[in-house]
């Protein structure tokens, strides 16, 4: 995966567009942000009365083929705990 697709997929999936590198998007739940570096992602998940859960991925550990299925994986992770 890269920057760009990684920028896609929030755009796909709900995330509002802050800048170039940052997306955003709210729900019920809380906040989560996607931060995009130079060669990774940085997650933030912000529910309401927790501490911030974050994760980051280097882009070559996601692979091309599989990586919407593990992005969303990531998010339906974090959520659930």
């Amino acid at each position: 995966m890269n920057a760009d697709m990684i920028a896609a997929w929030a755009v796909e999936n709900g995330f509002h567009a802050m800048d170039s590198r940052n997306y955003r998007r709210h729900d019920n739940a809380g906040v989560i942000t996607i931060e995009i570096k130079r060669m990774s992602f940085l997650l933030i998940d912000e529910r309401q009365g927790l501490r911030p859960r974050l994760i980051s991925r280097l882009f070559k550990d996601i692979s091309f083929t599989s990586g919407s299925g593990r992005l969303q994986g990531l998010l339906d992770h974090k959520r659930n705990h």
